[in-house]
């Protein structure tokens, strides 16, 4: 037992629950894409609120105004706010232009 303890106390953790603001590199905004004649847009959904449903409507109709765009449309598979590596790789690998869309 610890001091001033006795058996049958317990003892607890206050954890700050504002959370810490982490250092992050600023970086400059990517280029506009001037137009989507020939290009690959990706349409990324968070599937949260209806957001999967609208981005999913964005692709289908993009080539109608654009005939030339190739519209792609993903599902971010991990959490709000976490990390999903393999679609951003592909994305910058394949996509000239995203539209990102996440709901509460």
């Amino acid at each position: 037992m610890g001091k001033g303890l006795s058996e049958g106390d317990h003892l607890f953790e206050v954890l700050n629950p504002s959370g810490l603001m982490r250092e992050a590199a600023l970086a400059h905004l990517a280029a506009r894409v001037p137009n989507l004649t020939s290009k690959v847009v990706y349409c990324v959904s968070q599937y949260v609120g209806g957001a999967d449903v609208f981005l999913k409507k964005i692709a289908d109709a993009l080539p109608y105004y654009v005939p030339q765009v190739k519209a792609v449309y993903r599902r971010k598979t991990t959490p709000y706010m976490t990390d999903d590596p393999g679609l951003w790789d592909e994305i910058e690998k394949e996509a000239n232009a995203v539209i990102y869309g996440c709901a509460a």
